[in-house]
């Protein structure tokens, strides 16, 4: 089997995650960070338990949207309000909880397919 490493292209590249600690870029980050095809960025709420829909409205209504938008809660997965994912599929775009290490898994596999997604994750 040929096995052959594809290029970044520029996107966000998330290379590991330890609890407390997420590399993206070759950087790591101890904090939550918010990934969009822009760049990385802070998230407006300290825990993904404070997110609200306008949260993730405002952050979509500056550029190209998201197909869907992974939520990445830390070590155990934290589902949010289901008026958020609602209020997103209004819009066309999917939401996804679960945790870090899984949504860091998800991004990666998505984004390999070309897929547009964001993803807000809390180490």
């Amino acid at each position: 089997m040929l096995i052959e490493e594809t290029p970044s292209g520029g996107q966000n590249e998330i290379n590991g995650y330890t609890p407390g600690q997420i590399e993206i870029n070759s950087r790591a980050y101890t904090e939550a960070v918010v990934l969009k095809d822009t760049g990385i960025e802070k998230p407006t709420q300290a825990e993904p338990a404070a997110l609200s829909a306008q949260d993730f409205i405002e952050a979509v209504s500056e550029g190209v949207p998201p197909e869907v938008i992974l939520v990445g809660t830390g070590e155990k997965q934290v589902f949010l309000h289901p008026k958020i994912a609602a209020a997103l599929a209004a819009k066309g775009i999917g939401l996804e909880c679960m945790s870090t290490a899984a949504a860091c898994r998800t991004f990666m596999i998505l984004q390999s397919e070309g897929r547009r997604v964001w993803a807000w994750l809390w180490p």
